[in-house]
């Protein structure tokens, strides 16, 4: 097992749910950690197996601390983030049409898309934001919080517990995919990100050019 896990292991052996519902809360949040989430579940779940934590209450930590640290950034983003995107969207093509046919997709059926996109491993903070942004009802975005936060526990921990006599092989192939996962999505994000930058300034550069007067 890795430092970090063996980290983790006394941390949440010492100090159990309420060190749960802290790192929860915070990452919720959108306040980033050195501390993968998934792989402390996995930790719970096999702590849960050998009697040294509690099912209830380990599952009731971390969707309170779910809800409680969705609900702070989600109103951050519904306050001040569709201003943000409107004034510098642009740079990225994201215009108020593009915004509103968005908001318009994500308020037919919000709970069961909200739910799906917070289960694909790296989006959840993002469609936290994206919820907010887009202001997608307060209490459909609770109810998609609070269920994929149940689901989410309940896979990782299930996992832990179905996996404990080899949670040290298991975590060493978890970290393995969780680091690929974010590379590779990282990547796709810097990518599209350029290629729309690079989009948006030749247009820009192509309108300049078109209203310039011509030479003779």
């Amino acid at each position: 097992m890795s430092n970090t896990g063996f980290g983790l292991v006394a941390l949440i052996a010492t100090y159990g749910e309420l060190f749960i519902f802290i790192v929860v809360l915070v990452e919720e949040a959108g306040l980033p950690l050195p501390l993968p989430s998934d792989l402390m579940l996995l930790i719970c779940g096999s702590l849960v197996a050998n009697g040294r934590l509690n099912l209830g209450l380990t599952l009731a930590s971390v969707i309170v601390a779910t809800v409680l640290g969705t609900a702070a950034l989600y109103t951050l983003a519904r306050w001040g983030g569709r201003s943000l995107v409107q004034r510098y969207g642009h740079w990225i093509r994201l215009d108020d049409a593009r915004l509103q046919r968005a908001e318009a997709r994500l308020q037919h059926r919000p709970l069961w898309r909200l739910t799906l996109f917070r289960l694909i491993p790296g989006l959840r903070v993002y469609s936290t934001i994206t919820a907010g942004v887009l202001a997608v009802p307060r209490l459909d975005a609770t109810l998609a919080f609070a269920l994929s936060g149940a689901i989410w526990a309940t896979v990782w921990i299930g996992l832990g517990a179905l996996l404990s006599p080899h949670l040290g092989s298991v975590i060493t192939w978890q970290r393995r995919v969780e680091h690929l996962s974010s590379t590779g999505i990282l990547i796709v994000v810097l990518l599209l990100v350029a290629g729309l930058l690079t989009r948006t300034y030749w247009s820009h550069s192509h309108r300049a050019r078109s209203r310039s007067p011509q030479q003779p």
